[in-house]
């Protein structure tokens, strides 16, 4: 079972593909061209390098939100082109701040943000459980720099590069994950 997991909802490229849950390629960058002009690319160099076809592929994760609109949309409409003829095919639409939250090694509260654009950002509390579960404390939401940065709380910002990779983490938060046709997949915001 091969499973593929994208986000491209910055500025960096990510993805991972697992077979039987086991991580066999990995790669992130941060390209100098735009994502559409990368993207099929670099998908075609993932599966040279692993020996898979793109039917081999049974599941799809992909990071849907929030950040760059326009990196999202290239994405998501490179995985429909992509898997096209396929008629069953799981997909998974991901939360970027959950994906970033997974990443996260605290015990106390803290807040996940992703990009500001026009002075405005998406984000999110969370916390771990006792038994190191993530738990989502507030749905994601809109805020200014201001409310997003007062209180006491740590803030994760979605585009630190020290938080990537990510996609080979994304079975942490698989109950996170909102199963959609690969055709209704569209961008959480």
């Amino acid at each position: 079972m091969l499973e593929f997991a994208i986000d491209a909802s910055s500025t960096l490229i990510d993805l991972t593909l697992f077979e039987n849950g086991k991580v066999i390629f990995q790669m992130y960058s941060k390209p100098e061209k735009t994502h559409s002009q990368l993207l099929v690319n670099t998908v075609d160099f993932m599966l040279k390098a692993t020996g898979f076809e793109l039917d081999d592929i049974d599941t799809v994760y992909c990071v849907a939100g929030p950040g760059r609109h326009t990196s999202i949309r290239v994405v998501i409409s490179t995985l429909k082109g992509l898997f096209f003829k396929r008629e069953e095919i799981n997909c998974f639409r991901v939360n970027g701040l959950d994906l970033t939250a997974s990443l996260v090694s605290r015990k106390t509260k803290f807040r996940v943000v992703g990009e500001f654009f026009s002075k405005m950002a998406y984000f999110s509390d969370y916390e771990f459980d006792e038994s190191g579960n993530l738990k989502r404390l507030t749905k994601p939401r809109k805020g200014s720099e201001s409310e997003i940065f007062s209180g006491e709380v740590d803030v994760y910002r979605c585009n630190d590069v020290n938080l990537y990779p990510k996609t080979p983490h994304i079975h942490k938060i698989k109950d996170f994950a909102e199963k959609v046709s690969l055709f209704s997949l569209n961008p959480i915001y």
